[in-house]
């Protein structure tokens, strides 16, 4: 047996690496738009912190829908790419110069993301000072097809990027200041975002490192912690440009009242409860209501994890973190909303940036957060289902005690017409007391009071049908009034505690004016 001898190693790498690093990238094609606005983020970031040519808060990114509604381009003002290396560095895929523990954006694979929803993308960018400008055009429709099951094995990556790009460069005047652009043209089936400026809007809110909303009660309060905290809040202005319209800012979608699930009105937080890592690896804060129950609202609901303030995920990346303290407590994410801010330095996020790369340095971190902000919280909401439980029991002994007299009154054969009266008044009452309850109840506890709801329906039922018959001098009238009465009573009590002053003014009068409420 003789021994080896080297055999040349010629590697292929097909036109699927391309499918797989564009069209099959992201679960949510969406995302392609937050890797546009990070790699924003990054280039203004990068001018105002290492190249000193840009202040802090003069940094723009520009989302600008284009008038005939089929394109998209997201422009910055940060340092843009030098005519040296602008045309290499778009297409090197999967290579970046910029620094992971720095940079929102690093493996140089986030700008093909448009490939998978538009025929033609296209990047623009002028450096500092520089007198050119340069274009760099991926034919996507091009590309699709090149990288089709049909036709994938036929190109290798390299001679599909060859066939389908084109670099170009043009004067420019050196004082024209520095940008970098994403443009994205002739869409097919897109993500709702591009398409809609308000669904854009919301999107963007949500995942961008914009700043606080004015009417966010708390906002000051975050800011001020997060200046002597292990992670800082890197903000950028973001504004949205439609045709003919005035361009609009982006801030985080947190504002001064929310929506919960079953309850009456909008509600406000009551508090904020701030949570520090014990060894400076992320900190939180976390918002606080007086109401139980979840938020109905997608763009707040949930606590968010975000590394150089964008977000990662959305909000199953803590409920996991809640179901490994308690399969049931995943649920618990709806009822919160706040924000945990993550050192970069410390974990990397994974090439979907919906989750980290699964290593010791995150194990640790959210262990860190499991045994704090989702042990609290969990502790919190429970509290509150108990509170709920304890309503049933109150609610369970009134009920009894009604009962009681119930029977009292049927072993009478409910002669004692005002007694059965004011049986009935107290049961109306202690309906509305129940149904008031149930609105956010959880399953259990919901089952209960509706088996409470259903018997003092009964007995008022059988109570009110003896009445009748047997004491014929009694005013019906009166009967009706008295318990119309008890309910409008607890419903303006309820509307008194929600609503505000102009809306429960023009209330009181239709009450007053429809039902002679309250009666002189």
């Amino acid at each position: 047996m003789t021994g080896f001898r080297d055999v040349q190693v010629d590697p292929y790498f097909g036109g699927f690496v391309l499918e797989t690093l564009t069209i099959g990238m992201y679960e949510e094609t969406r995302n392609a738009i937050r890797e546009y606005v990070q790699n924003g983020f990054d280039s203004i970031q990068r001018a105002v912190t290492k190249l000193h040519q840009l202040d802090p808060n003069e940094g723009l990114i520009r989302i600008i829908f284009d008038v005939d509604g089929d394109g998209v381009r997201i422009r910055d003002n940060g340092a843009g790419l030098s005519a040296q290396i602008a045309v290499r560095t778009l297409t090197s895929i999967g290579a970046s110069a910029k620094d992971f523990s720095t940079d929102a954006g690093f493996r140089g694979i986030g700008r093909l993301a448009g490939v998978a929803f538009c025929d033609t993308l296209t990047f623009t960018t002028k450096a500092i000072s520089e007198p050119i400008l340069t274009e760099v055009i991926f034919d996507a429709k091009k590309m699709r097809e090149m990288m089709s099951p049909q036709h994938g094995s036929k190109y290798s990556a390299l001679q599909l990027l060859k066939d389908c790009v084109v670099g170009r460069q043009s004067d420019i005047s050196p004082d024209e200041p520095p940008f970098f652009e994403v443009s994205m043209r002739s869409f097919v089936e897109p993500p709702t975002e591009l398409t809609s400026p308000e669904q854009m809007e919301l999107f963007i809110a949500q995942i961008s490192p914009v700043g606080y909303r004015e009417d966010f009660a708390f906002a000051s309060a975050i800011q001020k912690y997060a200046q002597t905290a292990p992670v800082p809040i890197d903000t950028v202005k973001i504004v949205i440009e439609e045709a003919n319209e005035e361009p609009k800012p982006i801030l985080k979608p947190y504002g001064a009242k929310y929506e919960i699930q079953d309850a009456e009105a909008k509600v406000t937080l009551s508090d904020i409860k701030f949570y520090a890592s014990p060894t400076a690896q992320w900190w939180a804060w976390v918002g606080k209501k007086d109401v139980p129950g979840s938020y109905t609202e997608e763009e707040v609901r949930g606590i968010r994890v975000r590394t150089k303030n964008i977000q990662i995920d959305g909000t199953a990346l803590v409920r996991d973190i809640f179901q490994r303290q308690n399969k049931s407590n995943g649920r618990y994410q709806d009822w919160f909303i706040g924000e945990i801010f993550v050192d970069p330095k410390r974990v990397v996020p994974n090439a979907r940036r919906d989750g980290f790369e699964d290593n010791k340095a995150w194990r640790a971190i959210r262990n860190e957060i499991g045994g704090t902000v989702c042990k609290d919280a969990g502790t919190w909401a429970q509290e509150v289902s108990n509170q709920g439980q304890l309503t049933l029991e109150k609610l369970t002994q009134k009920t009894e005690r009604i009962a009681d007299e119930f029977e009292t009154l049927r072993r009478s054969e409910f002669k004692d017409g005002d007694r059965t009266i004011g049986v009935s008044a107290a049961m109306t009452k202690l309906q509305t007391e129940v149904g008031r309850a149930a609105r956010n109840a959880n399953a259990a506890t919901l089952s209960s009071l509706q088996a409470l709801g259903s018997k003092l329906l009964d007995m008022k039922a059988e109570a009110m049908g003896k009445l009748a018959p047997a004491t014929p001098k009694i005013d019906s009238d009166r009967i009706e009034n008295e318990a119309r009465d008890v309910l409008l009573g607890e419903l303006m009590a309820q509307f008194e505690q929600h609503l505000e002053l102009p809306c429960l003014s023009s209330v009181r009068t239709v009450v007053k004016r429809e039902f002679g409420w309250p009666r002189s």
